[in-house]
């Protein structure tokens, strides 16, 4: 299909699939293709550096996507070590999850796969282009998403 300038939603959503893809490939080459959903591990660790563990309504409200959803990942992600569910002191209906030492490894090993699969997908570029870039980005998201801060719209920029 021949990409038009005058369809960006298209662009844009074929951007986004190669570079999935890209990362998946280089997660699985690294060993780490089992993670399914990376993001849900930079969660938890960013909830564990607030010193508190995280339930599945938070990570499902910050990713966007349904409980059902993280749900389903976190089971894998529990299944390969990555994860731990608890009993939430404060409500036992509430499984509170957290990050276990093969899960904070997997972290530093997927920052180096988003960080190459990046630099590969700029590649060509000049800083001030990659700066533009996600400035663009940023202001796209920005009007889509409206005055959500730039940690909760799930940005690298």
């Amino acid at each position: 299909m021949e990409m038009r300038e005058n369809m960006p939603g298209i662009l844009f959503q074929s951007v986004e699939r190669a570079r999935k893809q890209a990362i998946q490939t280089e997660l699985s080459r690294r060993g780490l293709g089992t993670l399914g959903q990376p993001m849900i591990l930079f969660l938890l660790k960013d909830k564990g550096r607030e010193g508190r563990i995280a339930a599945q309504k938070e990570l499902s409200d910050a990713m966007h996507v349904s409980p059902a959803t993280v749900a389903v990942s976190l089971k894998s992600l529990e299944r390969e070590g990555y994860v731990e569910k608890l009993a939430d002191e404060t409500d036992q209906r509430r499984k509170a999850v957290r990050l276990t030492p093969k899960g904070e490894a997997a972290i530093q090993r997927c920052v180096q796969v988003f960080e190459a699969v990046d630099q590969s997908m700029f590649e060509g570029f000049r800083p001030e282009e990659t700066r533009q870039a996600c400035g663009y980005l940023m202001r796209m998201l920005h009007n889509l998403r409206g005055d959500l801060p730039p940690e909760r719209m799930n940005c690298q920029c």
